[in-house]
């Protein structure tokens, strides 16, 4: 320390020097001073003293100091400087300690500065080191660096084809799936040079579509083809989402692009299955058409453009063509249709409808639910036939039958007051033949009477004078006594019957509703000869009553169960002779509940019976 004039050292300088000294202890970073060439450690804070685990090396020159920095370069940075007079860097030099006096070690990193040190001639005397601890820096590239390894072992592990563009439209990424697909390196892909992998024929396409998405900064989706490595066409889905920095500035694309090849090869075979349908409903000489969930018609086949004007088919707002069915069946077809569609049931319809020479023709009508692979409706199928002249002829068939039917009656009621009165007559008589003989007259005359009286419904049905006397009543009175009545004629089976309640009420003709049960009854005696038992069960679920009438007899197969209630259709025993009948019955009593806003339907299995449902809506209250 210099001295004052006097030889006493100054006060000052000496405070001075202290306070130098304390800032020089106190500093955040490593400092230290090694004088003179051979860097006798004269001066060091506290942190620094830590890196060197607290030794003692005050006063000593750096290589007694350090003996294992020997060969590492550091003596011969310090001596380098001193010789020199130029500072010199080192940089993340690793240090282990306990810096925070937890009794635990850790690592630290350390950026180093080496400059000379001059005295007051300003003549190199030492070599000053400041040491900055950078270690946050050091972790947050090793943490930046493992993230960026994960990022790359996770892109190189997906399945899906990742990459990133830059705002000028150049991909500056590719994940290893895109090398694979193409069989070349990722800098082959990188800038512009995937449009080379692109097909020749989508090229043009994708480059127009992604310059104009980029270009606006939009998200976009573009499917195309790639030639991959092998020599085999690939299809795949790009899908591109804009990216900005922090501060909003717009930064590229990054997106990927997924193998859709399986996908496009349904798709193409869905497309020449709908292209083949097309083709073979067009050729088609009938009405064929498809509704979608909606109910409204999405396909009409050329036969339609052929029997009706193309402008009316195209303006239809309603459903099933409604605008073009007479004004006195578009309630019911619509009405039907919508029934069948929201109960997922097939429907038959035949109504009139307008052909586009202004005259109006019979169409019958058949449509079916379509469903998807879970069951799903996603809507109907149909075709439909011009039907007028079968109708013409069933117009004529029903007024001979009408007429005959007619003409018979009044003979058969002759007859059977007749056969009657000689019952009477000769109810007490020994003559057991005569008897016997008149009462089967009597049950064929029953039979011959039923007959026509259904013959007479078909014609009536027919021409729309089937009429109903509606009336609420109790309904198991009805059944009660209808099943009493055909049990006097069923010598062979017992007639069993079970409600769920005793006073079901419904709105219905009550003839008719009989009429029902006894073509049901009588059709299940017929078909079981063999057993000797039918049940008649009835119940109730929500606001209709359900009638089943079960026997014991052939069953009927799942073919057949589609054509029961059709009109003359008769289901046949092993000889085609065994069961008698026109199989009429069940056609009328279908028509009967389907006027009474019910339904009848039939579960059976061949060899095991069959079970012949008809339901009638509930009435609240008797009048």
């Amino acid at each position: 320390m210099p001295e004052n004039p006097t030889g006493q050292p100054d006060a000052s300088l000496h405070d001075a020097d202290s306070q130098y000294r304390h800032l020089f202890m106190q500093a955040p970073g490593l400092i230290a001073i090694l004088r003179r060439r051979e860097g006798v450690c004269e001066l060091f804070n506290e942190l620094f003293s830590k890196v060197w685990g607290n030794r003692d090396v005050l006063n000593k020159p750096m290589r007694q100091a350090w003996p294992e920095l020997d060969g590492q370069g550091f003596f011969e940075i310090v001596e380098r400087v001193f010789d020199t007079g130029n500072a010199e860097y080192g940089y993340e030099y690793p240090a282990r300690a306990d810096w925070h006096h937890t009794g635990k070690t850790a690592e630290a990193f350390f950026d180093f500065v080496y400059s000379p040190y001059r005295n007051q001639e300003g003549v190199i005397d030492g070599v000053m080191i400041f040491g900055m601890d950078v270690t946050a820096r050091v972790q947050a590239r090793k943490q930046l660096a493992e993230q960026q390894l994960l990022f790359k072992d996770i892109t190189d592990a997906a399945a899906t084809a990742l990459w990133m563009v830059d705002k000028h439209g150049n991909i500056t990424f590719v994940n290893q799936t895109w090398a694979d697909w193409t069989g070349h390196p990722k800098e082959a892909l990188l800038g512009r040079g995937w449009v080379d992998f692109v097909a020749h024929e989508d090229r043009e396409r994708v480059i127009s579509s992604y310059i104009r998405e980029v270009t606006r900064k939009w998200q976009y989706h573009v499917d195309f083809r790639i030639l991959r490595g092998d020599g085999k066409i690939q299809w795949v889905a790009a899908t591109g989402k804009p990216r900005y920095l922090p501060d909003g500035e717009f930064a590229g694309y990054v997106g990927s692009c997924m193998d859709i090849t399986e996908r496009k090869k349904w798709e193409q075979i869905l497309l020449d299955s709908e292209q083949r349908f097309r083709t073979i409903a067009d050729s088609a000489p009938v009405l064929i058409w498809m509704s979608g969930p909606n109910k409204k018609t999405t396909f009409l086949n050329k036969s339609w453009t052929q029997f009706a004007d193309e402008s009316s088919l195209l303006s239809d707002k309603g459903l099933m063509q409604s605008d073009l069915i007479h004004k006195s069946d578009v309630e019911m077809v619509v009405e039907q249709y919508r029934r069948a569609f929201d109960r997922q049931r097939e429907f038959y319809l035949e109504y009139r409808m307008l052909r586009n020479d202004g005259n109006y023709r019979w169409i019958g009508m058949k449509g079916v639910p379509r469903l998807a692979n879970d069951g799903t409706l996603v809507g109907y199928i149909g075709s439909g036939m011009d039907i007028t002249e079968m109708k013409e002829h069933e117009q004529v068939k029903n007024d001979f039958i009408g007429m005959a039917s007619h003409e018979l009656k009044t003979p058969i009621t002759s007859i059977k007051a007749y056969v009657q009165l000689l019952l009477s007559i000769y109810k007490d008589a020994d003559d057991e033949f005569l008897k016997k003989s008149l009462t089967t007259v009597n049950k064929q005359i029953n039979k011959l009477t039923r007959l026509i009286s259904d013959l007479l419904d078909v014609s009536k049905m027919e021409s729309g004078r089937l009429s109903l006397n509606s009336e609420p009543f109790v309904l198991n009175d009805v059944l009660k006594e209808t099943i009493e009545e055909v049990q006097h004629t069923a010598a062979h089976h017992d007639i069993v019957y079970t409600a769920c309640s005793d006073t079901i009420t419904v709105l219905a003709d009550r003839d008719r509703i009989a009429q029902v049960l006894i073509n049901f009854l009588t059709n299940a005696i017929k078909y079981s000869p063999e057993a000797d038992r039918v049940d008649v069960n009835v119940t109730c679920k929500q606001n209709e009553a359900i009638i089943a009438v079960k026997d014991y007899g052939i069953g009927i197969s799942a073919e057949e169960q589609n054509k029961i209630f059709n009109r003359f259709y008769r289901v046949e025993g092993r000889n085609e002779q065994t069961f008698s009948g026109f199989g009429i019955g069940l056609y009328v009593a279908a028509e009967i509940i389907k006027r009474h806003n019910g339904n009848t339907w039939v579960e059976s299995h061949p060899g095991t019976g069959s079970v012949f449902y008809f339901s009638l809506p509930v009435h609240s209250t008797v009048a």
